[in-house]
């Protein structure tokens, strides 16, 4: 049962989710709420066309005026953006996932093993966010069947449903296990569920600026981190105490606020979900795009998923984000614990700070890729990424001495993370169509979930020859997909 103290976080996601509900103006006919799908008006004939990827006819929802009966809709831009504030809204929720770096120093020790209060070595908690991109390449490729059966609003507020109570479970659980079952993998069912549907929107509301808009809503996933890296520390760590220097541990103290911390950031995440699929159940959506005729178009050539899937462009696309991504996703899993070897940075205030900054590089970055992208394309932009990557991975040793030289670099590192992620999806509709591409990039994730994974073996097989000599085998990989991308052409 929550505490007292946690009852102004109760009623603020009540009064969010009411908000979400009712908070809009409803025409006859539609539904009052944003989890049921609209249906057709019995006052009104409309032609309806019917998206592949809803399983409801999209109406829109005209303001009605009372003077004279007149209609006065929002225009086609300000619905598309509003699609996209709601799905940044969500993706603020769905990027705390990344706050786990920070949040496992928080962590009571015992908890953070396999073996419990035995175990020793490189922490088993670090196998978290693996294991949350791992069930988000699992849910993601369902998450189009559960938009064509709840609708795009229902679909994104489904799995943010799942994310807010993996989170406020994980907060009742006393050894690593079940908290890795909570934590990890039911945390990213929930974000594999949740997380095309607000980029399906608003690529239907603005079709030629695919980059831009995978990149806005993708920006509330990288600065989800940012926001919540400082709430969570302040809820756990109020008085900036630091690791004792001999045992390597926080007074009790900060352990102790740790399942208050998951708690309340439950429901501040189930607050802004509700608000997130209000707004996008508010929005309409136009008809899709109909599909090119041309012999050389992506439809053309990959007529069905499985086409695409087993297509050289694919390989050669998932290939090259496994070798640039495990670069960003390593260092948002062990800054913080690369940073306390060391004197000069050894702070957790500090620490904290550096992983929130990366955030805002993680979150704002990935609008900006997603802008470039639409005018330079991928395959230049993402050599310039991964270019830039390997360099700042290979030189990141020399940054230690040096507060402001280790925040710039791992700033960059958290963004060029951001770049993979923001540029993927505008790829696949590039290579595969705009129809299909959605459906391939959620199997493509399963790059990124491999790169977590892949990265976190690398760690614990590789770190007797410590951090310097794994981040210099994770900037050959990046330097590796600088010249793959090659041969995907003019992308």
């Amino acid at each position: 049962t929550p505490t007292i103290e946690m009852k102004p976080f109760i009623l603020l996601a009540f009064f969010a989710l009411f908000v979400a509900v009712h908070g809009h103006s409803v025409s006859p006919g539609s539904s009052a709420s944003p989890l049921v799908p609209l249906r057709p008006s019995p006052f009104k004939k409309t032609q309806h066309v019917v998206d592949s990827s809803a399983s409801f006819e999209e109406l829109s929802l005209p303001l009605k005026l009372k003077q004279g009966g007149a209609a006065a809709a929002p225009s086609t831009a300000t619905m598309g953006l509003l699609s996209i504030l709601g799905g940044f809204l969500t993706h603020l929720t769905l990027g705390t996932i990344y706050c786990w770096g920070n949040f496992q120093s928080y962590m009571p020790p015992h908890m953070r093993y396999f073996a419990g209060a035995e175990g020793t070595g490189t922490p088993d908690s670090l196998l978290i966010i693996p294991l949350g991109l791992f069930a988000m390449c699992i849910a993601m490729p369902m998450s189009s069947t559960l938009q064509g059966i709840l609708g795009l609003p229902g679909a994104m507020m489904f799995g943010s449903l799942i994310v807010s109570f993996a989170i406020f479970a994980s907060s009742f659980v006393k050894s690593f296990a079940p908290f890795a079952l909570i934590y990890g993998l039911l945390f990213g069912i929930g974000i594999g569920s949740a997380y095309t549907a607000p980029i399906v929107a608003g690529w239907r509301h603005f079709p030629n600026k695919r980059g831009l808009v995978s990149g806005c809503v993708l920006c509330g996933f990288g600065s989800g981190g940012f926001i919540f890296n400082m709430i969570g520390s302040a809820i756990a760590n109020p008085q900036k105490l630091s690791l004792d220097p001999v045992t390597k541990t926080f007074p009790q103290e900060v352990y102790d606020n740790f399942p208050t911390m998951l708690r309340k950031l439950s429901v501040i995440y189930l607050s802004l979900q509700a608000v997130g699929a209000g707004i996008l159940k508010f929005t309409s959506l136009p008809p899709p795009a109909a599909p090119a005729k041309s012999s050389s178009s992506p439809a053309s050539k990959y007529p069905t998923l499985k086409s695409a899937v087993l297509s050289k462009q694919f390989l050669l696309l998932w290939t090259c984000i496994v070798l640039s991504s495990t670069a960003g996703l390593n260092t948002v899993s062990v800054y913080k614990m690369y940073g306390n070897l060391f004197p000069t940075l050894k702070s957790d205030a500090y620490l904290a700070m550096v992983g929130g900054i990366g955030s805002i590089a993680n979150g704002v970055g990935r609008a900006n890729w997603g802008i470039a992208q639409d005018k330079l394309g991928f395959s230049k932009l993402f050599t310039l990424l991964t270019v830039t990557q390997s360099i700042v991975m290979l030189n990141y040793k020399r940054t230690v001495g040096n507060r402001l030289l280790f925040t710039t670099a791992t700033f960059i590192l958290f963004g060029c993370m951001g770049g993979n992620f923001a540029m993927a999806p505008g790829a696949c509709a590039k290579l595969f169509g705009p129809s299909l591409g959605p459906k391939v990039f959620s199997v493509l994730f399963s790059s990124f979930a491999t790169a977590a994974v892949g990265g976190s073996y690398l760690n614990k097989s590789l770190m007797g020859k410590g951090f310097d000599f794994i981040f210099t085998v994770m900037a050959i990989m990046s330097f590796a997909a600088t010249g793959l991308v090659r041969t995907l052409g003019n992308v």
